[in-house]
């Protein structure tokens, strides 16, 4: 299915052009029946994947009815050809397997920071593998199993401290990567997760995420101060190491996000980790500070308190950038001079519909009070890992 078309684009389009109409575009795709093909194995491994790729599946929904599998829980494809989403059969905990090349090296990384050293550094916010899987009969393929998480931006951000909390997470995971000789060279807001399970009531989910997993109803969730998620630093495919004791070479800059660095753009070689800190920033311009245009986002109100910070960190010249160090301890002295009730204040489109902004801003009060009963700090940061 082209998840670009929606149903009646593909289904209901050709009727209308007379053409012959898609047999079903709710089917199995050739990604899909790669991983049905393995559903034996990754059971016999512990892992139990939908019923939609299990084999012998027959869609619960009529193919030829008028809305086909767009409302049925087996007619949800997997968003990512390379990632699957699958239930370990021990604890019923929701987990993703992504399969990988080994010629990325993404393997090697993500298993470095989820050792048992790396593992107990609070710094240390790059995605944990729970298990690398071979794939029979396929030596230059691995399969890694992590936990099931979602995108950062949803639920949307109540306040200016939960969104800051999320700047100090990828700050300090960026600047942790890098103390360990390591560039991320892709961290746009797209690999950038949010393990959110404390937030919500029932499971949700993996590709409908307002709905239950048992597609029983809405997937009801707590406000990110009442219960933390934790956020996370993913896909180390394009991620370099180097060796400390040798000069960092320079590296081509990546298009990331949508974004090419201005050093990607003329071609010019740079350290990889200046790269690193003008996408983080660029992460921060786009996605709070000024919008998104690329993904017609609108920007966020209530972070203007950054820009001076963001400006360094995406100065066309990548010499003249802050390292992530000084980002960091920046960043630190910035917010320990913010008064508790600008980190509670409420986070803003900049598209709100006007006349629906009275009234959030009163319930605002009223929820923010009861945040403060409660004891929840105004920047909410998750229990440790133990």
């Amino acid at each position: 299915m082209d998840n670009n078309k929606s149903y009646y684009e593909q289904v209901m389009g050709p009727l209308l052009q007379g053409q012959p109409r898609l047999p079903d575009p709710y089917a199995l795709g050739v990604s899909e029946r790669w991983w049905v093909q393995h559903f034996e194995y990754l059971k016999e491994r512990g892992y139990m994947m939908r019923p939609r790729y299990r084999p012998g599946w027959k869609p619960s929904y009529d193919p030829k009815g008028l809305y086909g599998g767009q409302y049925a829980e087996d007619g949800q494809d997997n968003i990512h050809s390379a990632i699957m989403d699958a239930l370990r059969i021990s604890d019923s905990l929701l987990v993703a397997m992504k399969r990988i090349e080994l010629s990325t090296g993404e393997d090697r990384i993500a298993s470095l920071f989820s050792d048992d050293a790396h593992n107990s550094d609070s710094r240390n916010h790059c995605v944990r593998i729970i298990e690398v899987l071979p794939v029979p009969g396929e030596d230059g393929e691995k399969i890694l199993v992590m936990l099931w998480m979602r995108r950062v931006m949803e639920p949307r951000f109540w306040t200016v401290g939960e969104a800051v909390q999320f700047f100090k997470e990828m700050i300090e995971g960026l600047q942790y990567m890098h103390k360990n000789n390591v560039a991320h060279r892709d961290c746009s807001i797209n690999n950038m997760a949010m393990e959110a399970d404390a937030m919500y009531t029932r499971p949700y989910h993996p590709v409908r995420p307002k709905k239950r997993y048992d597609w029983s109803g809405r997937a009801l969730h707590h406000s990110r101060t009442r219960c933390p998620p934790r956020y996370y630093l993913i896909d180390f495919g394009q991620s370099r190491m180097y060796d400390p004791s040798q000069p960092r070479p320079t590296e081509y800059a990546l298009k990331s996000g949508g974004y090419t660095p201005p050093e990607g753009s003329e071609g010019i070689p740079c350290d990889p980790f200046a790269t690193d800190v003008f996408l983080l920033g660029n992460l921060i311009r786009t996605s709070f500070l000024d919008g998104d245009t690329h993904m017609h986002e609108p920007g966020i109100s209530g972070f203007e308190f950054l820009r001076p910070l963001v400006k360094d960190m995406v100065a066309d010249d990548p010499y003249e950038r802050p390292t992530m160090d000084e980002v960091a301890s920046r960043f630190f002295d910035i917010i320990d001079k913010l008064p508790w009730w600008k980190l509670r204040v409420r986070a803003v489109k900049k598209n709100e519909f006007p006349l629906a902004t009275p009234f959030r801003a009163v319930y605002h009060v009223f929820w923010t009070a009861s945040m403060m009963l409660l004891l929840k700090p105004a920047i909410p940061s998750p229990k440790p890992l133990h």
